[in-house]
């Protein structure tokens, strides 16, 4: 018994309930103009609700109908239709307006709609952003929403100002990344992919200065990203120019360590052990910058370049200075053997003469 009252109490419940949530349904909207709106711009929009009953009522008599809109100076048109005769409301100039459930309410055999009509002018923003130009929307009897009934549309009000203070920081970070270029190619470095980039950016904020706000600012987003990838790209080319750089001493160092060992057969020589100490460190160096560089860690990878670079310098100066200590005790050797050879000679000469005149004196004394 106790299960077959509560089963009735919820019927009754939901009989109930949909009698005060009778629904309704906007049909036909129609704005002008279309697209992104600015300040000033007058807006006129038209659109029907139709009551939809699902119980004895069109409308819930203790409910209310809701229209709300950010335009200024809106002024609201509307005609109660019932059965097709029209019937026209009063109008208003509220940017909210109420439709009692005493003025909508009739029985559920009834056909009935409100055509409504409203024109406004685009209220002034600080910054672009979405504006409801018309909210629809049940109230039950304590004045809540009821959340199925909501209808909106929104668009977007342009703040002109905005759209021109973005591109010109767009424009100022393009500059700057035009002088980053430029001051890398005096160094020497590939900027040809940074190139592309600054081209492809420049581009898009062409595109932005003749496009709607919502174009503009896809194009400049995309120009931020371009401006970023090709800095980022510039990094790269600087680290990889740096890693060049040091790997010229190196290079020219094992250069003189081969001369060292293999044309010269030196290789307990003191000198050379720190030749190639020296030129290690530097390797060791230079691989971390490397290794740095292919994670992408462009400016750590510089600073470990650097460390190559000076470190492979101090190997070849020390090698420079082994090779010039070398060719002048080759040449030390070199002009000692000559004078003994020239002084053994003159010698020579010196006694060959000396008995060729004795001998020529004896003859001249016979």
């Amino acid at each position: 018994m106790k299960l077959q009252n509560l089963c009735i109490g919820t019927l009754l419940f939901f009989i109930i309930g949909i009698q005060f949530v009778a629904g309704i349904a906007v049909s036909n909207p129609v704005i002008n103009p279309n697209g992104d709106l600015t300040a000033g711009t007058n807006v006129s929009l038209s659109f029907k609700v139709d009551m939809t009953p699902s119980g004895s009522e069109t409308f819930p008599q203790g409910n209310t109908l809701q229209m709300y809109t950010d335009l200024n100076n809106p002024k609201w048109g509307r005609v109660l239709i019932k059965d097709g005769i029209e019937s026209a409301l009063q109008q208003d100039g509220s940017h909210s307006v109420f439709i009692s459930g005493w003025v909508l309410s009739y029985p559920s055999s009834v056909s009935e709609s409100v055509r409504v009509t409203l024109e406004g002018s685009v209220p002034s923003v600080t910054k672009s952003m979405n504006k409801t130009l018309v909210l629809v929307q049940e109230l039950d009897g304590n004045n809540a929403v009821i959340p199925s009934s909501v209808f909106t549309r929104e668009r977007l009000i342009i703040n002109p100002t905005e759209i021109s203070r973005d591109i010109a920081v767009r424009e100022s970070d393009l500059w700057n990344f035009r002088i980053h270029i430029f001051n890398k190619t005096q160094m020497d470095v590939n900027t040809s992919v940074a190139e592309q980039k600054y081209t492809a950016a420049q581009s898009a904020i062409q595109t932005a200065k003749n496009a709607s706000y919502a174009d503009a600012q896809k194009a400049l987003n995309n120009a931020t990203i371009l401006i970023n990838e090709g800095e980022m790209l510039l990094e790269k080319a600087w680290a990889e120019k740096e890693i060049e750089n040091a790997q010229l001493p190196i290079t020219k160092t094992n250069e003189l360590i081969s001369y060292f060992t293999i044309n010269r057969s030196i290789r307990s020589d003191p000198r050379l052990a720190v030749i190639i100490a020296k030129k290690e460190s530097a390797e060791q160096y230079l691989s971390s910058a490397k290794d740095l560089n292919q994670l992408g860690n462009y400016a750590f990878s510089r600073v470990k370049s650097k460390e190559a670079f000076d470190k492979g310098n101090e190997s070849l100066t020390d090698a420079i200075n082994f090779k010039t200590d070398l060719t002048k005790t080759d040449g030390s050797w070199l002009n000692t053997t000559t004078f003994i050879i020239i002084a053994a000679i003159v010698a020579i000469v010196i006694v060959a003469g000396y008995f060729l005149l004795r001998k020529k004196n004896r003859w001249d004394d016979y």
